[in-house]
């Protein structure tokens, strides 16, 4: 976000299917069918621009609104190791002036016609969206297009946005006990792979990042060919066409984005990693596990799976320590389902220094006990009632739709592929369940961090 990065990682709906790439014609892809519950699917159409953007439409005609977004395949991941944040400063740079749009006036424009914009940045992603009146579609293209190649990267602009982005990473990780844990987690469970760092950067990264390489980093990873335009809401397909040509059509292509990370694969683990850390005012044991890619088969049995462990008061890691043990505050999990293998997460929030190593066993013993027992019928449907859920809401608005569909350009190439995702969820069986709790819920495949509370007089 321009006042802050989105905190939430989650990816809207994990994928799960290699699909192909999308049609480098004019000709649109249509996704429209109904989930073996009834749910009837709304209409994704895609297509592509000569100069390789690539645009999904999906018509909403409930309200007078559209949602408008342009996601770019770049994130954390695909910085130098010198210069960690680059992407995140570009979230807040492009607010910040073009050869057409004064610095801050690309966001005032939006709030004069009643709209509201930002951005985040993810491991893979950085995407700006807005969402305002339908009349002011052709008017926002406008304001996307000329940001997307005429941004101004001026020396005071550059200072100043770096001292920005050090400011959260102060206030998000150096003074919050859990930005510092699972900063030193994703660094402990990545030993090679640049998940290994968030978004958010370091200080001597943030500082060794000057205009030469940010500009090497715009002309790379902000071409069309790297993005995906989003339009959701009431309009036309005729006019999200009409929008896509004649805005973004004359901006030139670039040259294929560098992917450092698909050379840099995490090696199998094949040992427990533990690491304890400063105390800090509360206690939290941070456990996680690879799991495969998001568009990877298995990682529907694992999201049900995260959903019968972590989701809610009656979930099993919650019941375990929080109501039947008393050993922790708070626990829970997620599920990392990103373009590259990600993780699956648990954790236990403790106040007490003594409580910790009960923590970290209940943890352990509640993965295993689902490796050797599964989980039961009335859970699995529980999980799947509550996925639909999720996904039924996840229609309701047009800023959530555009964000699935970015999420899913994002994890498996297919703008649509989260319409089919009930389909896969409803498939999942206690077997599969059981079956991925067997393959990456080991203990040599788990690496856990933890952070002690500050006992009596510390």
């Amino acid at each position: 976000m321009r006042k802050g990065r989105n905190p939430n990682r989650r990816a809207v709906l994990v994928a799960v299917v290699a699909c192909a790439l999308l049609a480098p014609t004019a000709t649109a892809q249509t996704v429209a069918k109904k989930t073996g519950s009834g749910l009837k699917l709304p209409e994704v159409e895609t297509w592509t621009l000569d100069n390789g953007l690539q645009v999904a439409y999906l018509g909403r005609h409930n309200a007078p609104v559209v949602a408008i977004h342009v996601w770019y395949h770049v994130g954390s991941k695909d910085e130098r190791a010198d210069r960690l944040g680059s992407a995140h400063m570009f979230e807040h740079m492009l607010f910040k002036g073009t050869t057409r749009v004064r610095p801050e006036e690309h966001a005032r424009h939006i709030d004069r016609v009643g709209g509201s914009e930002n951005a985040f940045t993810h491991q893979d992603t950085t995407a700006y969206h807005e969402q305002l009146p339908s009349e002011y579609l052709n008017f926002t293209c406008e304001l996307e297009a000329e940001r997307m190649r005429n941004l101004l990267l001026r020396d005071e602009m550059i200072k100043s946005e770096r001292e920005v982005v050090k400011e959260e990473l102060r206030v998000g990780i150096e003074n919050s006990p859990v930005g510092q844990g699972f900063r030193t987690f994703f660094e402990t469970a990545f030993t090679v792979h640049p998940y290994k760092w968030l978004p958010i950067g370091t200080k001597e990264t943030l500082d060794n990042t000057d205009a030469e390489y940010l500009q090497w980093f715009y002309d790379n990873y902000y071409v069309p060919n790297n993005a995906l335009l989003v339009v959701v809401g009431d309009v036309t397909e005729e006019e999200a066409r009409k929008c896509a040509d004649e805005h973004f059509a004359a901006v030139p292509k670039g040259k294929d984005p560098p992917r450092p990370a698909d050379a840099l694969q995490e090696p199998a683990q094949t040992k427990k990693r533990r690491k304890v850390v400063d105390a800090k005012q509360i206690g939290i044991i941070i456990g996680g596990y690879h799991v495969p890619a998001a568009k990877d088969d298995d990682m529907f049995a694992l999201e049900v799976l995260a959903k019968v462990l972590s989701d809610g008061e009656s979930s099993r890691l919650h019941k375990r320590l929080v109501r039947k043990d008393a050993i922790a505050v708070a626990a829970a999990g997620q599920l990392f389902a990103l373009e590259h293998p990600g993780l699956f997460v648990t954790f236990g929030v403790y106040m007490s220094p003594d409580q910790g190593d009960k923590v970290e066993a209940a943890l352990a013993d509640e993965m295993a006990l689902v490796q050797k027992t599964g989980i039961t019928k009335q859970e699995l449907q529980k999980a799947k009632n509550q996925l639909l859920s999720d996904f039924v809401f996840g229609l309701e608005g047009v800023g959530g739709l555009a964000q699935q569909i970015g999420f899913s350009w994002i994890n498996t190439g297919d703008p649509a592929w989260f319409l089919a995702s009930m389909e896969k969820y409803e498939a999942v069986t206690l077997a599969d369940v059981q079956r991925v709790a067997k393959k990456y819920l080991n203990e040599s495949n788990l690496t856990v961090v933890v952070i002690p509370p500050k006992g009596a007089g510390q």
